[in-house]
């Protein structure tokens, strides 16, 4: 969602700049250049992109465009729900948060009902979490590196220009009709430019910071999954989870602690 708001936002500030240089938008619309630098990203990507994790190409276009419904709350509670739910002998079931967070608590609770230690589970869920992580990263990571394409086809579009407007002027063309072929030339170039460091480039830095939330998820719901197998008292789990996530979106211990389950002076009676 912040992705569509910056780009609405960049493209308004160049309406309004071509506005304010009394200038028509038409003057900066050339299909020629559009050609040559969109078919040539989209011809660089088909051939660079790692097309085999296209479910994460998928997940990350999806958030990208509609929003990550990311609620760091929402996860402390549900793994706060996971450990009660361990604790009492019940596995938890329906998991109310989304992505790699679910799948560990998912994973975590068929696992501990089949009676992994605490050592294994800790070894499986890390694995899965690096290498969900790692394909999310080289995702990122190849559309940023995409951005580096656009310019330099930009610059073809604008050889290409020139080489028209060198046969315009060899057959005699007028000041005006010459200057009219040199702002088209470079139209292509800041086509470049705009698609590099507008769109595609904050696109893979936008991916790159999802997959380190993901990570930072996944590592939080990990924790819940080795605090529940090793019976951990649930004010121990409240803290610790707590820990995960920034001050504003702790859970308070009211919401923790009920009656059925021990307190610090259950315990130590």
């Amino acid at each position: 969602m912040f992705y569509i708001a910056g780009l609405s936002l960049a493209f308004l500030s160049i309406v309004g700049a071509i506005f304010h240089l009394h200038q028509s938008a038409s003057l900066y619309f050339d299909v020629v250049a559009l050609l040559v630098v969109i078919g040539g990203t989209i011809a660089v990507a088909i051939t660079t992109l790692p097309w085999h994790f296209f479910p994460e190409i998928l997940s990350g276009l999806k958030k990208l465009f509609l929003g990550d419904k990311r609620e760091p709350r929402a996860l402390l509670t549900e793994s706060m729900r996971f450990i009660r739910s361990s604790h009492s002998g019940v596995p938890a079931k329906d998991i109310q948060v989304q992505g790699l967070a679910k799948e560990i608590l998912n994973d975590g609770a068929e696992m501990l009902s089949l009676g992994f230690s605490s050592e294994h589970l800790r070894a499986i869920l890390s694995e899965r979490i690096r290498e969900t992580c790692d394909r999310q990263s080289r995702v990122a990571n190849a559309v940023r590196s995409l951005s580096k394409y656009p310019p330099a086809f930009g610059l073809t579009g604008t050889v290409l220009g020139l080489v028209s407007l060198m046969r315009g002027l060899s057959d005699a063309s007028g000041a005006e009709e010459t200057g009219m072929r040199m702002a088209v030339a470079l139209v292509a170039t800041l086509y470049g430019l705009l698609i590099s460091n507008l769109i595609i480039n904050p696109a893979g830095e936008s991916l790159l910071k999802q997959a380190s939330i993901e990570r930072k998820d996944a590592d939080l719901a990990l924790q819940a999954v080795l605090l529940a197998a090793d019976r951990v008292p649930l004010l121990e789990c409240h803290e610790m989870l707590n820990s995960f996530v920034h001050s504003k979106d702790r859970i308070p211990l009211s919401s923790t602690l009920s009656s059925e389950f021990e307190t610090p002076q259950g315990r130590a009676a």
